[in-house]
This record gives structure tokens, sequence and C-alpha cells, in this order.
């Protein structure tokens, strides 16, 4: 079993807790395939034999072993385990059942839910009910900062972890222009000075983000971590990256990974946008004016660009895609250039 992260015997004793099993022996484990493959982690279809009560059975899981990407962060294993741990029901969608894991969060095995769509074949539909299943998730943890911060896995991005989130920009960027990876925003100073405003003025981002109700944030809300199952059901996978903050951020997610994986669309994703802001509107009576909303959004866009974008276009491990220059543009670099002049200050690179 060397090619597996995991020892006979944390796998035996591991299934012996989950299954409530004392006399569970583990006769063979083997690579199987699976429907399901998670965007931000290895992910692997397991294929387990065991004897219980003098009967052989087989058990399919899904292993998945998170990776470390971030300068300064804390393994997102850990959050992920410490989430499926804590968290419980009810919630507006399902959850996979988490079988055994590695106590520092390097892989977890999960059970698995194949999805009955593929995401490139999502109708209108699925994309509402999604959106409106997270403004529920929302409206469950509405303004409860001060109660999240009881468990030692949930990350505040804005408030205690806000440094490390800043060294982790500035990391990401240097890595970035040194490796020329990314010539449509190295090569324009422009872009580059709204880069460099949005590291030195975070602190008048996060401010703007502060005044927002908290909520419990899943991270990467977006339907490549949501398997629609066989039964109808929404279940949520990869909370690798849970936080606090405000729920527009997991609604930005959305969006524009909606836009860049799964486009043709058979939604606008301005109608998922209202439909978010009108079940708000509904449940927690959370209403904004227009013009208030359209700033809100611009610094939603800004701390996402700033804490999300810049590290994942900085991350070694990512598998390099041919991506459009015309669509990096569109739905990153030209929304936040432009946030960052309506409400940062201006200053001169040189």
């Amino acid at each position: 079993m060397t090619d597996w992260p995991f020892t006979s015997i944390e796998l035996t004793a591991g299934l012996r807790r989950y299954l409530a099993d004392p006399t569970l022996r583990v006769l063979n484990v083997c690579e199987e395939p699976t429907e399901m493959c998670l965007p931000s982690s290895p992910t692997r279809g397991v294929g387990i034999d065991v004897e219980r009560a003098n009967h052989r059975e087989h058990y399919s899981y899904l292993l998945t072993q998170p990776r470390r990407v971030r300068f300064g962060l804390p393994g997102w294993g850990r959050r992920e385990i410490g989430f499926h741990r804590t968290i419980t029901p009810p919630l507006p969608f399902a959850l996979p059942e988490m079988v055994i894991a590695d106590l520092d969060g390097k892989w977890i095995m999960l059970e698995p839910y194949p999805p009955r769509t593929p995401i490139s074949q999502w109708s209108a539909s699925d994309y509402r009910q999604a959106v409106i299943n997270l403004a529920h998730f929302h409206d469950r943890y509405w303004a409860l900062a001060e109660d999240l911060a009881v468990y030692p896995w949930v990350a505040f991005p804005l408030t205690d972890d806000f440094e490390t989130v800043c060294l982790a920009a500035a990391h990401a960027v240097e890595t970035i222009v040194q490796s020329g990876s990314l010539p449509v925003l190295c090569a324009s100073l422009e872009r580059m000075a709204a880069v460099a405003r949005l590291i030195s003025q975070a602190d008048t981002i996060a401010r703007v983000l502060q005044t927002m109700p908290q909520t419990l944030l899943h991270g990467d809300y977006w339907p490549g971590n949501i398997s629609i199952d066989e039964d109808g059901r929404y279940v949520i996978y990869d909370w690798q990256t849970v936080s606090v903050g405000p729920g527009l951020l997991d609604l930005a997610a959305f969006a524009i990974k909606s836009q860049r994986y799964c486009s043709p669309m058979p939604v606008d994703p301005a109608e998922l946008i209202s439909l978010y802001r009108y079940s708000l509107a509904t449940i927690v009576r959370q209403t904004w004016t227009d013009d208030e909303w359209g700033r809100l959004w611009d610094h939603v866009m800004m701390w996402r660009f700033l804490q999300e974008q810049l590290i994942e276009w900085a991350d070694p491990n990512r598998v390099k895609t041919a991506e459009r220059d015309e669509m990096l543009e569109r739905l990153w670099l030209d929304p936040v250039t432009r946030a960052a002049d309506r409400w940062l200050e201006r200053f001169s690179l040189v």
C-alpha cells in the first residue's frame, strides 16, 4: 500500500470507527474510476474490500489530498476536517460524509455522490437553485462572526488573518512578475499600478467589507464543487477555504467561476446576482440601494482578487491553461482596475 497516503493501520482504524465495527478487517485496497473530480485537489477513487461478520463487502470512496499552496497560510485540509466534524444539519444542501482523514489534513476520504448532471449541462434552474441555497446557507450564520470564532479551524481574512492575506498577495505578485507567466497583467503599467494600490490600501477595502453582516463562507462555491446527485440533492464539496466574511464573496466566486469554466451559461450571471440580492431581502430583510450595492460589489471584487485570484495565478502547482486574455481582462483585470480607480487613492509607480 506504498502508493497510498495512509497506512493499513490508519485505514483499518478509521473504517472501524466509521462503520462502528471493531472486528472489521481490510482485505484489499485498489484504485478505481470515479465520476468525481474536485478542481482544487488531486482526487482518486478508492475501492476497499473488507471482511465484516464473516462476509466480504466492497466500499467505494473518494480520496482527496488538499494542497497547501498559499504563502504563510495554514493547511486547508485541517479547515475541511474541522468543518465536517463540527458543522451539523440542517443546511440547505447536503454534505458528503467524511469517512476518515489524516489528523494534519494531508488526506481526506469522503463518500462520493456522483453527479446526475455534469456541470456543462446544468440548466438555468440548477444555477438559480444553487444561488438560493447559498443565500439560505448564509442566513443560518448571518451576523454570527463572534460565535464562529470559537472554532479554531475558521479563518478570518478580513480581521485576524488580514496581515497574512496581504503578505500572501504581495508574494504572489512577486512570483507572477518574476515568472512572466501573465503578460496581460505584467505588461500593463495601469494594471500593475492598480494591483499595487490594492495591496497598499487593502485596509481600506477590508474596512468597507467589515461594515457588512459577516457570515460563514464556503470560500470556493461554484458548480465545480457542487454535485447534483440522482436524488436531486445539491451536495457541496471542498470546504478547504471555509472562512468568515460578507456573503457577497461567495456570490462573486460563483458568478465569476461559472462564467470562466461553464461558458456559455444558460442564465445571465447578472440575474443570479439579482436573485441572491432578492433572496437576502426576503430571508434576512437585508437591503441595499443600487449605489450601496455597486460600492460593495466593487470592494468584494477587489478583495476577492487580492485574496484569491492573485494566489491562483502564482500557484506553481496550478494546471496551466490557455486562457484567453480577453476572458481574464473581462472577468478580472478590467473590473478590478475600474474599481480601484473609483475607490482607492491614486499614486505613481515611478
